[in-house]
C-alpha cells in the first residue's frame, strides 16, 4: 500500500501542475503551408494571427495569460499535417488556427475530432464541410456560394463554353469547387468542354495551356493557387491574347499579379474581403500589417485575423466550466474587420463577396 503521505503529495504536485498550467501562457497551434507554391496564402495568414497575439499581449493578455504562437507547415501533406496535431495535443494547445486548404482540412478533421481540438479555419470552403457539428470551425463561405456565383457570372458575360484547369495538390477543394460550378453552370445552360488536373502528372503548365486552349472555348477557368494560377496564365497567353480568364478564390493574392504580370490582366476573381474598405478598423488593421511585415495583407491574413478575433474572444469571455467548442458555437456575433463574425450551430461562418478583376497591376472592385 502507498504511504498517505506520498498520496497527499502526488495530489499536491498535480495541483501545481494544474495551477502552473492554468498561469502559464495560452498556446495556439497554427498548420498551413508554409513552403513551396502557394505558401504565401499560409504565411499571409500566420503573419496576422501573430499581430492578433501581439495586440492581445500587449494589452495584458487573455484574463492575464499571454498568447504563444506555436507554427507548423504541413508541407500540403495529409500525413505531415496529421502527425503536427498530435504533436501540438501533446504541448497542451489550448486550439489551433488552421489549416489554409480544405485538403489538409478533410486530412486533419477525424485527428482534431478524436482529440477534441478546436480548430478555426481561416480558408476552407469546400461544401462538404458545412452542416456537420464537429471540432472544425470555418469562416469562410464555402463552394456551393462561390461556385454557383462564378457559373452565373460566366452566363452573364456570355461565357457559355468554358475549360477549367483544377489543382489535385488540393483535391478536396477543387472537386468541390469544379462539381458546384458544374451543377450551376449546365441548369443555366452552359458547358464545360475540357477538364485538366494539375500537379497530378509529368505534363507541363505548357502541356496543360494547350489542352485548355485547344477547344477554343468561351473562357478558361482555372481553379489553383495563386502561383499555379500565375504560370497558368502565363502560358496561355502565349497560344491565346484575347481568351477571357477567370480564377478560383484561392487564388486572389498580390503574388498572382507579381509572377502573371501582364499575363493576369482582366482576369476575374471573388475576393472575401473588400481591399479598399475606407472603415477606420480595416485601414489600422493594414496600416499595423505593414508596418510589422512590410507587405499588404492577403485575404487569408483578413480571414486570419478575424479568426483570432472570435477565438481570443471566446477565450477571455467564456465561463471556465464551459467547453471552447460550445462557447465557440454561443458567443454574439463579434465585428470584424468588414463584417459581423459569427458561427452557426455546426460551427459555419459567412463572408460577404466581391467581384474584382486585375487592372494595371490592382484587384479593381466589379461594380
Amino acid at each position: 500500500m502507498r504511504p498517505v503521505s506520498n498520496v497527499f503529495a502526488l495530489i499536491f504536485a498535480c495541483f501545481l501542475v494544474v495551477a502552473c498550467d492554468q498561469s502559464g501562457p495560452i498556446k495556439i497551434g497554427f498548420i498551413a503551408g508554409l513552403s513551396g507554391p502557394g505558401s504565401d496564402t499560409g504565411t499571409d495568414a500566420l503573419n496576422a494571427l501573430k499581430l492578433a497575439a501581439q495586440q492581445v499581449n500587449n494589452d495584458g493578455g487573455i484574463n492575464g495569460r499571454m498568447v504563444e504562437i506555436l507554427p507548423r507547415d504541413d508541407e500540403k501533406s495529409p500525413e505531415v499535417a496529421q502527425q503536427h496535431v498530435r504533436e501540438l495535443s501533446q504541448l497542451g494547445v489550448d486550439a489551433i488556427v488552421g489549416p489554409i486548404i480544405s485538403s489538409i482540412g478533410m486530412a486533419i478533421l477525424p485527428v482534431i475530432n478524436e482529440l477534441g481540438i478546436v480548430t478555426v479555419s481561416p480558408t476552407v470552403s469546400a461544401a462538404e464541410f458545412a452542416g456537420f457539428r464537429d471540432y472544425l470551425f470555418r469562416m469562410n463561405t464555402t463552394t456551393r456560394e462561390n461556385a454557383r456565383a462564378y457559373a452565373k457570372r460566366s452566363i452573364e458575360l456570355d461565357r457559355k463554353r468554358v475549360s477549367i484547369a483544377l489543382d489535385g495538390q488540393n483535391e478536396a477543394f477543387a472537386d468541390s469547387w469544379y462539381r458546384e460550378f458544374l451543377l450551376e453552370f449546365e441548369e443555366l445552360d452552359g458547358r464545360v468542354i475540357s477538364k485538366n488536373w494539375i500537379n497530378t502528372s509529368q505534363a507541363s503548365n505548357a502541356d496543360i495551356a494547350r489542352q485548355l486552349v485547344d477547344d477554343a472555348p468561351d473562357a478558361i477557368v482555372l481553379v489553383a493557387n495563386s502561383s499555379d494560377s500565375a504560370n497558368l496564365a502565363l502560358e496561355i497567353r502565349k497560344l491565346s491574347k484575347d481568351i477571357p480568364i477567370s480564377a478560383a478564390e484561392w487564388a486572389g493574392t498580390d503574388l498572382l499579379i507579381e509572377i502573371g504580370g501582364t499575363a493576369v490582366e482582366g482576369m476575374e476573381l471573388v475576393q472575401a474581403y473588400d481591399r479598399y474598405d475606407t472603415n477606420p478598423r480595416f485601414q489600422q488593421f493594414v496600416a499595423d500589417y505593414e508596418a510589422m511585415f512590410d507587405r499588404h495583407p492577403g485575404f487569408s491574413a483578413v480571414l486570419a485575423y478575424d479568426a483570432a478575433t472570435v477565438l481570443f474572444t471566446v477565450l477571455k469571455t467564456k465561463h471556465p466550466d464551459q467547453k471552447l467548442a460550445n462557447a465557440m458555437t454561443d458567443l454574439p456575433p463579434q465585428m470584424g474587420l468588414h463584417q459581423e463574425l459569427k458561427f452557426d450551430q455546426y460551427g459555419d461562418g459567412n463572408r460577404d463577396v466581391y467581384f474584382v478583376t486585375i487592372q494595371n497591376g490592382k484587384f479593381i472592385r466589379v461594380k
